[in-house]
This record gives structure tokens, sequence and C-alpha cells, in this order.
């Protein structure tokens, strides 16, 4: 095994592991029920809403109301990307 894909595997064990809580960020996943203007609600699958803050700085699939979305947030509410879910 080369030294890059050695790399590239430990990087991927170590993401699947770790996860984003070492870069402080959590992940909401659900329904996007509303666009207002900078901040969008999601709905997850227990019920739950949750309201983030969307503007320039975030990365973002194109996504309407009614997508399945990921969204990787900020612990102060803040979206870095959006993700459209298939």
């Amino acid at each position: 095994m080369n030294r890059t894909v050695m790399i590239r595997w430990i990087f991927a064990i170590v993401i699947g592991t770790v996860g984003l809580s070492g870069c402080g960020l959590d992940g909401v996943t659900g329904t996007l029920i509303r666009v207002d203007g900078e901040w969008y609600s999601i709905r997850t699958p227990k019920g739950e809403e949750f309201r983030i803050h969307v503007d320039a700085h975030s990365r973002k699939d194109a996504v309407e109301t009614g997508d399945a979305v990921h969204a990787y947030i900020t612990k102060e509410g803040h979206a870095e990307f959006v993700q459209k879910l298939d």
C-alpha cells in the first residue's frame, strides 16, 4: 500500500470515529419546512424543529421547501453546509 493511500485510509477512519465534534460542528437531518430570508427551519423525523442561520458564507446545495436535508451547524446555530439528501 503506498503512502498516499494509507494516509487517506487513516484520515477516513479518524473522521469516521471522531465525526464533526472535534471541529465544533453538529448535524441536523430532516425536512426543510420553511425558508424565511437567511433562516431555514428543519423538522427532524422525531418532530423537533430547528431554526438555523444560512448566509453568503454558508455552503449549500440548491434546496427548496419539502426537501430532505442535512445541515452542518455551529453551536451558535449558523449553517456551515446545507446538503440536499437523495
